[in-house]
């Protein structure tokens, strides 16, 4: 595994090529936004989930008739990115069809991670080229960078809140045994909080988004302050670990959602999925603000 390092007045990025996963964003004062993998908690830092976010129903799905086996979040976490340019300010990362990928995912792809230093910004875009000469593509892509809090050492995870702008009503869709229940789905006025574990104890919580938003982790008691603009995603979701509690809290804009509870495990239908005609192009982007 290689890692690569963006630098520049504001910010110091380390991006492992296993996954092409964020490991470490530092400020100029060295302290560490990401969080360290702690393989008895968390054993990652800000994964990319590749052609499914969440779980499958049974860790499973057809197309065409043809079955398929797939873990949660799919296999691009776990391959070894090759690099295709990098600078001091942007790192560009990809991943191509294997006989290991079709194995699992029966599509020609090329899928390339995009690292972009803007003074205190990382502005991040997931491009996905369906390789395909005939027939549509079908894919989920998502985010999960983990941040750690507290941002500094005499403070605790609970001194920190989670705040949502704009302030609107927005649908949140629960999770039953890792399947979104779309049945239970409901309106939530106000999505800011307080951090406490408690919050995960039925897992992430997920919203719609019809237009972008901007998630931030704060504390009046602290002068630092994680933001995530979701830029074009279609939802987004939030984490942390339950019952066993980490020191982080993770901002996850998405397209793409877990199956159903109800599903057939048709991947063509899948709730939330995309779809690419032959030897197109789909591009997803966020950033996230350091302070």
């Amino acid at each position: 595994m290689e890692v690569y390092e963006l630098k520049n007045d504001f910010l110091t990025v380390q991006v492992n090529s296993k996954g092409a996963e964020m490991s470490s964003i530092k400020d100029g004062n060295n302290i560490e936004f990401i969080w360290q993998a702690d393989p008895k908690i968390w054993g990652r830092h800000a994964p990319v989930l590749f052609p499914i976010v969440g779980r499958l129903k049974d860790d499973h799905y057809f197309i065409d008739g043809n079955e398929y086996k797939m873990t949660q979040h799919g296999f691009a976490r776990d391959q070894e990115f090759d690099l295709e340019s990098q600078t001091d300010s942007k790192l560009v990362l990809t991943l191509t069809t294997s006989e290991a990928s079709l194995a699992e995912y029966p599509y020609h792809f090329k899928l390339s991670v995009i690292y972009q230093l803007v003074k205190d910004t990382i502005q991040v875009s997931y491009l996905v080229d369906s390789l395909e000469e005939s027939e549509d593509m079908y894919f989920n892509i998502g985010a999960h960078p983990g941040f750690a809090v507290p941002f500094d050492s005499n403070l605790k995870f609970e001194d920190f809140d989670v705040k949502v702008d704009p302030a609107e009503t927005r649908s949140s869709i629960p999770i039953v045994e890792h399947q979104i229940d779309l049945d239970g789905e409901y309106k939530v006025e106000n999505q800011n909080f307080s951090m406490n574990h408690d919050e995960f104890k039925n897992d992430a919580l997920i919203y719609r988004l019809n237009e972008p938003a901007v998630v931030s982790i704060s504390s009046k008691k602290s002068e630092h302050k994680v933001t995530v603009d979701t830029g074009n995603a279609k939802y987004f979701g939030m984490w942390s670990s339950y019952p066993d509690a980490g020191d982080f809290m993770c901002i996850e804009p998405w397209w793409g959602l877990a199956d159903k509870t109800d599903s057939d495990n048709n991947f063509k239908t899948k709730y939330g999925v995309n779809k690419l005609a032959p030897n197109e192009q789909f591009e997803a982007y966020f950033s996230i603000s350091i302070k």
